[in-house]
This record gives C-alpha cells, sequence and structure tokens, in this order.
C-alpha cells in the first residue's frame, strides 16, 4: 500500500513538473484578424489609336502635259540646249514634258510658223527674233505673256521682274502693250579686229572714226598685194551685203530705219547713201572683198584683217587663230561712224508661246520661265556664247568673263546697240526686203544709182506696212 502511495506521488510530482514545463496555450481570438489587403491601382485608360488615313497620292499640277519646242540651235549649241532640256523632264515639279526641235535658221523658223499658221502644225513654243513674233501676234497666232507673267502662283516676283536687263521688256512689248517676246540670250553683231596685225601696220588700237577704219583696212589689203600668191586680194574689210551688215553701219553713220516721227520706214536718207558709198569705195580701192564662206579661217591665216561677225561666232574663230598657229591678239570692237560714233548691231534670241489651252500655254511658260533662270541661262551662256539678259545671270559668270576676255568685251558692246525696230508693223517683210536690196546696193556704181535704190526701198517698205494693216 506504502509502495502504492510512493509510486502515485512520484506520478503526480511528475505531472505537475511536465505541465510547467509545457508552453502557455494561446488564447482563442475573439474577434476576426483584419487583413489588409494590398492596394490595386485602377488600369489608366489607354486610348485607342487614331485610324492614319493613307496619304492621298499627290498629282503634279500639269501631269501629263507635253510641250513642243522649235528652236534654231545644232552641234554643239543644240546638244547643250537638249541636255537642259532633259533635266527639266526629270526634275520639273509640274509633269510637263518637254520635247525640243531644231528646225533650222530662224528664216526656216519663220517660213514652217507661217505654213504651220495654214495648216495647224504648230509647236507651243517657238525662238525667233520679235519681229516674226510680232507678225504672229498681229494673226492671233502668239499669246500675250503677261497674265502668265504676273501669275501669282507661276509668275515672276517683282525682284526678278527688276533684275531683268530693262530695255529687254521694251524690246518684246508691242506698241498696244502687249508682252510676246520673252529674252533667251543676247548677242551682237560685231567687228572682229586683229590688233597685232594693226601694230604692225602702225595703227595703235582700234580705229575710232570711219576714216581710219579705211585706212587700216586699205594697208591691210597693200600688204597682203605685196605677198601675193593666195594673199593677192585679201587682206581687208570681209563684208557680206546682208541686213545685219548694212543696217550694222548705217546705225553707226548715225541713220536709222523709221523718219524722225517713227510713223514710217525712210531709207532714203544722207546717212544711207553715206554708208553705201563709204563700203563700195572701199571695195573699188581693194580694201574690201568676201570669201566664199564664213571668214573666220581667213582672219586666222591673216588674209583678213576685220570680219564682221555675231559674238555667237567666238568659238569659230578662237578655232580659227589655233588652226592656224596665230598667236596674234584679237578681237570684238563695234564699227565706227564718220564722227566718231560706235555701233554694233544688237539681238536678242527670244521665246514666244503659241495660243492653245490655258494647261498647255501655263506649261510653256513654265518651261520659258526655269530655261531663262539665272542659274540655267548662265550654264547655257558658258556652252553657247551668248549673254545673259538679268543682272544675277552677270554675276554667276565672273570667273567665265575672267577666263575669256574676248567674250567679256562683247558684254558692253551689246549694250552700245542700237537694236533693229522689231516690233514695227511688217518689219520681218521689210528686213527681207533690205537684205535682197543690200547685195544692189553693194553692186551699185554711182550714188545715183544708190539714191534710186534707196527710193524704191523705202516705197516698198510702206507699201508692206500698208498690207499688214
Amino acid at each position: 500500500m506504502k509502495k502504492f502511495s510512493f509510486l502515485l506521488a512520484i506520478v503526480m510530482v511528475l505531472t505537475l513538473v511536465l505541465s510547467a514545463c509545457a508552453p502557455e496555450a494561446t488564447p482563442e481570438p475573439t474577434e476576426e484578424p483584419q487583413v489588409e489587403e494590398p492596394e490595386v491601382e485602377e488600369p489608366e485608360e489607354v486610348e485607342e489609336p487614331e485610324e492614319v488615313e493613307e496619304p492621298e497620292e499627290v498629282t503634279a499640277p500639269f501631269e501629263g502635259v507635253e510641250v513642243d519646242f522649235w528652236h534654231v540651235y545644232s552641234e554643239i549649241p543644240g546638244e547643250i540646249l537638249q541636255g537642259l532640256i532633259d533635266e527639266f523632264n526629270e526634275t520639273n515639279e509640274y509633269g510637263i514634258t518637254v520635247n525640243g526641235f531644231n528646225q533650222g535658221n530662224y528664216s526656216d523658223v519663220e517660213d514652217k510658223i507661217n505654213a504651220g499658221i495654214q495648216s495647224g502644225d504648230l509647236p507651243d513654243v517657238v525662238m525667233a527674233y520679235t519681229n516674226s513674233l510680232a507678225d504672229w501676234y498681229s494673226v492671233d497666232s502668239i499669246a500675250d505673256l503677261t497674265p502668265y507673267i504676273e501669275d501669282p502662283e507661276y509668275g515672276l516676283t517683282e525682284a526678278e521682274l527688276n533684275d531683268l536687263y530693262p530695255h529687254l521688256r521694251a524690246a518684246g512689248t508691242t506698241p498696244d502693250g502687249a508682252w510676246i517676246a520673252y529674252p533667251m540670250t543676247q548677242s551682237a553683231n560685231v567687228l572682229v579686229y586683229n590688233f597685232t596685225w594693226a601694230e604692225e601696220l602702225g595703227f595703235e588700237g582700234a580705229p575710232q572714226t570711219a576714216d581710219e577704219l579705211r585706212a587700216v583696212a586699205c594697208a591691210a589689203a597693200a600688204a597682203n598685194e605685196e605677198i601675193g600668191g593666195d594673199f593677192a586680194g585679201t587682206g581687208g574689210l570681209v563684208y557680206y551685203p546682208s541686213a545685219t551688215n548694212w543696217l550694222h553701219f548705217l546705225y553707226a553713220f548715225g541713220g536709222e530705219e523709221l523718219n524722225d516721227d517713227g510713223t514710217a520706214y525712210d531709207f532714203n536718207t544722207q546717212a544711207a547713201v553715206d554708208t553705201t558709198m563709204f563700203i563700195n569705195d572701199m571695195k573699188a580701192e581693194g580694201c574690201v572683198w568676201q570669201t566664199e564662206s564664213y571668214p573666220n579661217p581667213e582672219q586666222g591665216q591673216r588674209k583678213a584683217l576685220i570680219t564682221m561677225s555675231s559674238t555667237a561666232g567666238l568659238p569659230y574663230y578662237e578655232a580659227a587663230f589655233e588652226d592656224a598657229n596665230n598667236d596674234d591678239e584679237w578681237g570684238f570692237i563695234a564699227a565706227p561712224g564718220p564722227d566718231g560714233k560706235m555701233a554694233v548691231n544688237a539681238f536678242q534670241q527670244m521665246l514666244g508661246v503659241i495660243p492653245s489651252t490655258e494647261d498647255v500655254e501655263m506649261a510653256s511658260w513654265l518651261f520659258v520661265k526655269w530655261l531663262t533662270s539665272p542659274e540655267i541661262q548662265a550654264r547655257w551662256v558658258r556652252g553657247s556664247g551668248y549673254y545673259g539678259t538679268q543682272y544675277t545671270t552677270e554675276g554667276l559668270l565672273v570667273d567665265y568673263l575672267e577666263e575669256n576676255p574676248i567674250w567679256a568685251t562683247g558684254v558692253a558692246l551689246a549694250a552700245i546697240g542700237p537694236a533693229e525696230p522689231q516690233t514695227f508693223p511688217a518689219w520681218s517683210s521689210v528686213r527681207r526686203t533690205i537684205n535682197d536690196v543690200a547685195a544692189e546696193l553693194y553692186n551699185a556704181t554711182s550714188e545715183d544709182e544708190v539714191v534710186a535704190i534707196l527710193e524704191t526701198l523705202t516705197q516698198t517698205a510702206n507699201d508692206l506696212v500698208e498690207e499688214v494693216q
């Protein structure tokens, strides 16, 4: 019994010890634990991308418009001009295509346009002198460019208009104010003079009067007569009886084509008689002669001291002196008159637009505008030898002026003029008549005969005016 009690006591003691060592029981929670839910940001509203419309295809304003261009250039100038036409076709933003056609010389173009007026076979842009353009304008076959030049979008700015040499607008404008001829370039009929040979003959500088011109020409003729052989009968002034050359000397002698009040043609003047007799007397003395073709080879060979040429003939003269191994100093001079008046026969190479649809006429003008812009014109001048029509073009050619001193002298000569009365009625027909009469004047043997020829020329010229009117 005592043993049992003892065991029981031990068990109780162990129970108490184990209870003391056991962890305290976790009390039952009286409330549900508060668990903070993490804040979840609302997603931002994403704007739906706007629908991007496909860009509409932009059509060039004159897409598909073709312009036919009749000009007068072949060989090297023709190749250069065609290169510019190709460039315009590749780069213009208007969608315009220009087709260039060489139609021969100015007379050929005039004949083809005259025929086309009857048949309807006409270009859209034509190169011609103002007198021809004026004739075609009188029969409604040339457009007045004023609306296109003044167009607010495609025309010329005030600065561009002011950049044009002042006399050129007048040269292309008819008496009724229509601007029918836009200048592409300029040139002048000049005397080509061998300074070195003249100095060897005892003449310093260019002749300043008609008498000085006669003296140096006759001295050269006498020198070549002494040499003999192929040089006999050469040496002075090579003169072809043409409207261009006869009018050139007429201007130097103080003459002109119209009467004092500018209302009619008048060639029966003392200046016209003196001009003709001056040339004929030199011919009689053996100081004036003619070559079979262009006289630049003869001048390079010292068979001609003085010739007459367009300034555009410069490359051909350079080649002639080079071919002859001639390093003489030569250049352009004006024709001197009896009292020292100096003159050249100045020309402008003009562009006209043939009446057509409004789109074709505007496309034609845009091509004309591009072709005559200073940058393009400067490139054309470098390749062709012509002269510019704008002050800005002149600024782009400073280096060319320095490299080509003979060409540079022509710039000043072209400015002294004068120019033929391009817009006076019937001038195109009258000029052709002068061209025919020039040979008669050259072969006249007396002053009375010259006067009779000039009287007939005056009457014919004014009859032609009446026919036109």
